[in-house]
Parts: C-alpha cells; structure tokens; sequence
C-alpha cells in the first residue's frame, strides 16, 4: 500500500484543469503549474490534489509522496522516471536523470506507489 512522509510542499495556481493529474508531476508554466507534455521537460513536484484551472494545487517537492506507475511492474528500491504525462516508469529513456526511487512496488499501470522524491536540479539539470 503506497504511502507518504511529506516533507515541502508549496501551493501553486494551477494553470489548467488539473483534476486528473493528482499523483502526477506538474511543471511550471509562468507563475502557475500545469501538467508536462514531454519527458524532458523539468517538473516541480507531484501535485497533491486535483484543482481546476484558478485553483490552489499543492505540490510536493520533497519527502515521500504517492505517485501514479505508468508502467507495470515497478518494484521497490529502483530509480523512477517521469513519463509524458507526469507519471513514473522505471526504464529511463530521453530524461537526465531519476526523480526518485520507488519505495513501494505496483504491478499495473494506474497504481500509487510510494517515491522517495529526488532533489530538484539534480534531474534535469535545469535547477529550479
């Protein structure tokens, strides 16, 4: 069963409806988050709740948070990887680097696991 231990998390306005992006990363758009459209993009955090364009979403930016698998079979102590659409594979493919270890194992695409979250800037080089 995933888990979490927060740690920082900060609001931000979303800036699209966000209602299916909770436990996804999001990216920043300006002042507001929405959610990523690339693996390579830099993400923010995992959005915590599902806001509507205007809306406070509240972002996890370090701790342990629960997290969408988008692929099967994630297992436990391995490096995750965002996918186009915010959530996690464990095969790296065009990203820099992990943005957390799994802490928790899925076995279907959809499941919440638990991620340790990685520091931000050491993924994709970028630094936010």
């Amino acid at each position: 069963m995933a888990y979490e231990i927060p740690g920082f998390s900060r609001s931000y306005t979303a800036g699209a409806d966000l209602s299916a992006q909770q436990f996804k990363f999001v990216k920043f758009s300006g002042a507001t988050v929405i959610a990523p459209a690339a693996v390579t993009e830099a993400v923010v955090g995992v959005l915590q709740n599902k806001p509507t364009s205007g809306q406070a979403g509240t972002v996890m930016i370090s701790g342990v948070t629960r997290v969408k698998a988008g692929a099967v079979n994630l297992v436990a102590g391995a490096e995750c990887y965002i996918l186009a659409d915010g959530s996690v594979t464990q095969t790296k493919s065009t990203q820099t680097g992990a943005v957390g270890i799994a802490e928790t194992a899925t076995t279907n695409i959809g499941d919440t696991l638990s991620l340790l979250l990685k520091p931000l800037g050491t993924y994709l080089g970028t630094g936010i």
